[in-house]
């Protein structure tokens, strides 16, 4: 593999700037914490992808250009800056009376992503010292065309009427997001430096953890406290654990992948986190359409299962899973989501076998990663 980026450390202005997405995310995740007749609206859901979608796709065009091409300088950190002020804005816009605020949105996303196209156009114009990195400058004129079309059509729905102009930012949106499949499919030079992508990546996904415990918090009350307090904080702990053992422990850092898979394979992983997030209160409410909840619920454990799972052929050779173990995961999850349908007007019984759920896929994995890493390798656990 010929590595165009050396090994880089994440720095505190990155971290710096991810704080912005904690409240982001909690905006966000406030447009499908409330049911209306015992269900999420077609509305509800509708607002809720495509914020979260604008939100974690600048967070990864920002993130990409970072991972190729920043450095700690003045002026990515000046950029960087001037996003989290953008964000800010755009986050207390994010609501059910969005429509209030359409053309601001508009103008606000707008602004978001001529300043990352702007990033890509003053990288692209440098002249690069190392003769290895030529040819990857292929890759970032992609990228230029994509966020130049996403601010272009950005800010046409901001000087359209709202009923037109809401057409045209989707469509901007959504190819901002289907463009680097082609761009990377088609060109041999986009590379990126997996450990630190992993890392940035996985960052968001604790964040996106917080927004779980924040909504568990209001379990750990002394009014609140019950064995429901304890089920949902088993799951919690089984699902990043589960998380964690993929992405610290069983993928390749040194494999020769263009992170585009990792990328689009955190999108189902937020969804899913999220979900089960607000799953968690639905579940106990007596107002809740109880199968409804349910399958919601299950839906966002099958995002996040699914997805976690899908990164398995970019693991070590040997921790790479088998047909049987995603047999085994499968039916797991079949099992418990056909019982819980069953018994959905039971909470108990439907938290209680999604508790067994989680622990039990993720004693699964620990099972396998430490039979296979006796086998292969150095195991590199201990009790104390």
């Amino acid at each position: 593999m010929t590595n165009l980026i050396k090994h880089k450390r994440v720095e505190f202005s990155e971290l710096f700037y991810d704080l912005v997405l904690v409240f982001a995310i909690s905006k966000t995740t406030a447009l499908i914490h409330h049911l209306h007749n015992g269900i999420l609206t077609w509305n509800s859901l509708f607002d809720f992808f495509m914020s979260l979608l604008v939100l974690v796709n600048s967070w990864m065009i920002q993130t990409v250009y970072t991972n190729r091409y920043g450095k700690n300088s003045l002026f990515n950190m000046v950029i960087m800056f001037i996003n989290m002020g953008l964000l800010l804005f755009i986050s207390n816009m994010i609501g059910h009376d969005w429509q209030l605020y359409f053309h601001s949105f508009c103008w606000a996303v707008g602004t978001l992503t001529l300043t990352l196209f702007f990033q890509y156009l003053v990288e692209y114009h440098r002249k690069p010292t190392d003769p290895s990195n030529q040819t990857s400058f292929k890759s970032t004129r992609w990228l230029l065309w994509m966020t130049g079309l996403r601010t272009l059509g950005v800010y046409l729905a901001a000087l359209l009427p709202i009923n037109v102009g809401i057409y045209i930012f989707i469509l901007s949106i959504l190819l901002t997001f289907i463009m680097p499949i082609t761009m990377t499919r088609k060109s041999k030079h986009f590379q990126v430096n997996l450990p630190h992508l992993i890392e940035r990546i996985s960052l968001l996904v604790i964040i996106t953890f917080g927004e779980m415990i924040m909504g568990l918090a209001n379990f750990f009350t002394i009014e609140n406290f019950s064995i429901y307090s304890l089920l949902y904080f088993m799951i919690m702990l089984s699902l990043f654990l589960f998380y964690f053992g993929q992405f610290d422990h069983a993928i390749d850092e040194a494999s020769d992948q263009k992170g585009i898979f990792l990328i689009y394979s955190h999108y189902p992983i937020f969804i899913g986190l999220i979900m089960i997030t607000v799953s968690m209160s639905f579940l106990l409410s007596p107002e809740a359409n109880h199968l409804f909840v349910t399958s919601f619920f299950y839906i966002g454990l099958g995002l996040f299962q699914a997805a976690v799972l899908a990164n398995g052929p970019y693991n070590k050779h040997y921790l790479r899973y088998s047909k049987g173990f995603y047999f085994v995961q499968a039916a797991l999850y079949l099992t418990a989501l056909t019982l819980s349908l069953i018994c959905a007007s039971n909470p108990m019984i439907v938290v209680t076998i999604a508790t067994i759920l989680t622990l039990a896929i993720e004693i699964h994995f620990i099972h396998f990663y430490m039979i296979q890493t006796r086998k292969h390798s150095t195991p590199d656990w201990d009790l104390f």
